[in-house]
């Protein structure tokens, strides 16, 4: 074939190279967005390929151009353009590389400027003082989906990772991409961080600067931690699966290196010493004087107790008395004889807490925006305690909701308020107790089911495995340095002010542009 049919072909060379370029710099902004968490992508790799695919074709359409006209690459590379093009080329490839050297200098040597009035983006003394004892490298794996925000983790776990000088690390990992992954780590909400130190790990429930210290201390300081529930009074089963059963519960706390096991105080005549929590959940028979005589003496020691039991349904049960009861009353707790009723919910035996009332307080903290669902729940009420108690109500119904004391009504379905009779709503659903002088601590709820296998989900789980980390302490491993946050308040301008604001934008700016413009033709004309 002849020279000039094949040098014809020759600029197809360069649009192949220009549509490679093209597709290069797309493929790039995407990885940089996929990398800032903005898109997500099944398949993060096929970025990588497709770029070096790109690149590649950029070369093999100027090759293409070369070979088939070469007369004119020649030209190109040697006439008057390709000099004045060669000295821009030069002056660009040394802009690139000063940017490349800074680029890789701040990569190398990070630095960040919380230039907040009031530090909020600062970690506090004491977790910067935990990041720098840190002797193995720490990882943190951020389960969040595409509908969840990650913006203040992210910044979050960003704080950690500078503060920790390449200790500590982390990724997010979206549970919808990779559900193999979230599987192994047992990740059961969105917005878990699971913290990792060699084989052991620890969940986080919520992304705050607290509980992830926390978290680390705990890794740092792994220990024993035990989890007993009562038996022998008809509680409900931690090991035979079923809609009331706790096998989920059991799950999740061995989850958090916890080791569960049944406690039975008659037989053992004592709490063990290594007891972080006792758990009684749902019991269908009194307890016996000697068994809440060994509660007491656990709690005199700064134990740790959660009380859960169901309304009493039955004549027999009503007429029942319960020393249990005593010793929650001691702690400013009473259960009140009533099924709470709620005429929102189907079925309306099932009473949900209002997350608007949640408490500021380790058990709820994290719970806000999640309801939690109490089946067949009695209410409480909170008395008077010594100065040494602090009482903290921490979930409440809605004001709809009624505590039903007619349980015969149940059962030929004539269930309404009487106001004489009933307890009127908002109805308290649990409730956290601290004896600051004794270090003990009680979260007594007004239903046991809650935490059931067939209940068992975010609002549910969260707030009674948040009760057991709470009375075993776990939760406050570290205190942190307040940080005072200061109020700022937006004051709308006057409508003078935003006249003069309209005026100044659409008149006065493009006059004075405009008044610029013709002094500059003016003088220029003047001189000639």
């Amino acid at each position: 074939m002849d020279d000039n049919n094949l040098k014809k072909y020759a600029p197809f060379g360069l649009v192949i190279s220009g549509l490679a370029l093209l597709a290069m710099v797309g493929f790039f902004l995407t990885d940089q967005l996929v990398k800032a968490r903005i898109v997500a992508l099944p398949d993060p790799e096929f970025l990588t390929r497709g770029l070096w695919i790109s690149v590649a074709l950029v070369f093999l359409g100027l090759a293409v151009t070369a070979l088939l006209d070469p007369e004119g690459t020649r030209k190109f590379f040697t006439g008057r353009q390709a000099r004045y093009g060669s000295n821009s080329a030069i002056l660009l490839l040394a802009f690139v590389g000063v940017l490349f050297f800074i680029n890789a200098l701040v990569f190398d040597n990070p630095q960040t400027w919380d230039l907040t009035e009031d530090k909020q983006n600062t970690l506090t003394p004491e977790t910067i003082a935990i990041l720098e004892s840190l002797e193995t490298p720490a990882h943190a794996r951020a389960y969040y989906s595409s509908s969840l925000p990650t913006e203040s983790a992210s910044r979050l776990l960003e704080n950690f990772k500078l503060g920790s000088k390449g200790k500590f690390t982390y990724e997010f990992i979206n549970p919808e991409f990779n559900p193999v992954l979230a599987q192994e780590d047992k990740v059961e909400r969105d917005g878990t961080i699971v913290l990792l130190m060699g084989e052991q790990r620890e969940v986080v429930s919520f992304a705050s600067e607290r509980d992830i210290a926390s978290g680390l201390l705990r890794l740092m300081n792994p220990g024993e931690r035990f989890v007993y529930f009562t038996s022998g009074h008809g509680e409900l089963s931690l090991d035979t699966p079923g809609d009331t059963s706790y096998t989920l519960v059991k799950r999740s706390l061995e989850y958090k290196n916890y080791t569960v096991a049944t406690l039975n105080l008659l037989t053992e005549g004592k709490v063990p010493e290594n007891a972080g929590a006792v758990v009684i959940a749902g019991p269908q028979r009194p307890f016996s004087d000697a068994e809440i005589e060994i509660l007491k003496a656990y709690l005199e020691l700064g134990g740790g107790l959660i009380v859960m039991k169901e309304p009493p349904l039955s004549e027999e049960a009503l007429a029942a008395s319960d020393p249990l009861d005593a010793l929650v009353l001691e702690w400013g707790i009473a259960f009140n004889n009533d099924l709470v009723i709620d005429p929102n919910i189907n079925p309306a035996t099932i009473a949900v807490a209002d997350p608007a009332t949640y408490a500021n307080h380790p058990v709820t903290q994290s719970l806000f925006g999640y309801y939690s669902a109490f089946p067949t729940a009695r209410s409480l009420q909170t008395l008077d305690v010594p100065e040494t108690i602090i009482l903290t109500p921490l979930a409440f119904t809605g004001a709809n909701a009624w505590g039903e004391t007619d349980f015969g009504s149940l059962n030929n379905n004539t269930v309404q308020l009487d106001a004489g009779a009933d307890n009127s709503g908002p109805l308290l659903l649990a409730v956290a107790a601290e004896d600051w002088m004794k270090t003990a601590r009680v979260v007594v709820f007004g239903d046991s089911e809650l935490a059931g296998d067939s209940f068992y989900q975010q609002g549910n789980g969260d707030i009674f495995i948040n009760a057991v980390d709470w009375v075993a302490e776990q939760d406050e491993q570290i205190s942190l340095t307040p940080k005072d946050s200061i109020e700022r308040t937006y004051k709308a301008p006057s409508t003078v002010g935003l006249i003069a604001m309209l005026l100044g934008t659409l008149c006065v700016l493009p006059l004075v542009i405009a008044g610029a413009g013709f002094s500059t033709w003016l003088a220029r004309r003047r001189r000639g």
